[in-house]
């Protein structure tokens, strides 16, 4: 055999070679993928419900519908919402740049940046007619669309759900 065949022969078998491994790392890898827990996300809604995206698995919510129970292979696991979420429709009512024609419907985290506590915000205890979130703790005002502090020189904003 000639040098060049040798050479397209050795070339022909480390392509084969490359290729068997690449498969075998396939099936490796597409296995140990299959043999994990499930991971399911929730997300609390304004109806205190919550959202998976694996129903078949969901066994049910506990009493007050804040946690959902969820069965993974033999295990049981209790999932929490991460943070309290809360929402509401509003019209905008610290100058943003939104249209003051339409009600907007947003969801912020249930916690205030001045006093720094979860849980506080109250929708529109004062009545105002674009509806605002008011702190309970520290008396803050925040706009209901884009949940900027209702100061022109404030820098202050709710999170975002």
């Amino acid at each position: 055999m000639s040098k060049e065949g040798v050479i397209t022969a050795f070339y022909k078998d480390l392509i084969i070679c490359i290729f068997f491994v690449l498969l075998l790392l396939g099936v490796c890898v597409s296995i140990d993928y299959a043999d994990e827990d499930i991971t399911i996300t929730c997300k609390q809604n304004t109806t205190s419900n919550l959202k998976v995206n694996d129903t078949d698995r969901v066994i049910g919510l506990n009493d007050n519908d804040s946690y959902i129970v969820v069965k993974s292979s033999d295990k049981i696991h209790t999932i929490a919402p991460k943070y309290p979420v809360i929402g509401m429709y509003a019209k905008p009512s610290c100058g943003c740049h939104y249209s003051y024609k339409y009600w907007y419907y947003r969801e912020f985290v249930n916690y205030c940046p001045n006093c720094y506590h979860y849980n506080v915000l109250v929708k529109n205890p004062k009545g105002t007619y674009e509806k605002e979130w008011t702190c309970k703790r520290c008396s803050s005002d925040f706009c209901g669309v884009c949940g900027k502090e209702k100061y022109s020189w404030s820098r202050v904003y709710l999170r975002k759900a």
